[in-house]
């Protein structure tokens, strides 16, 4: 691509559309990439929306038994623990 910007050229109007072939290229690795994380962070969302209404119909006392509460339910449906909150209190 450096012999089309360094040396003149008679054609013009295709060293434009290689250029423009080139940026398009690229940017359709930016979507794909993007497309990619999106549907890595919809899929996240959908298994926490699933955890999230199995711990909803759960009691209070089922959730004591698993050492949740209530205010929790949502971190937890979110892949977070109480050790990842306080990482001092509870030694590996």
């Amino acid at each position: 691509m450096h012999a089309l910007t360094i040396r003149p050229t008679r054609h013009r109007t295709a060293a434009a559309l290689f250029a423009l072939a080139g940026a398009m290229r690229l940017g359709s690795h930016c979507l794909t990439r993007v497309a990619r994380r999106l549907h890595a962070w919809l899929e996240r969302r959908r298994i926490a929306a699933l955890a999230y209404r199995d711990f909803a119909t759960m009691g209070e006392r089922e959730l004591r038994d698993i050492g949740l509460s209530t205010v929790e339910i949502h971190r937890a449906a979110w892949g977070a623990s109480i050790r990842d909150t306080y990482p001092d209190t509870y030694p590996n």
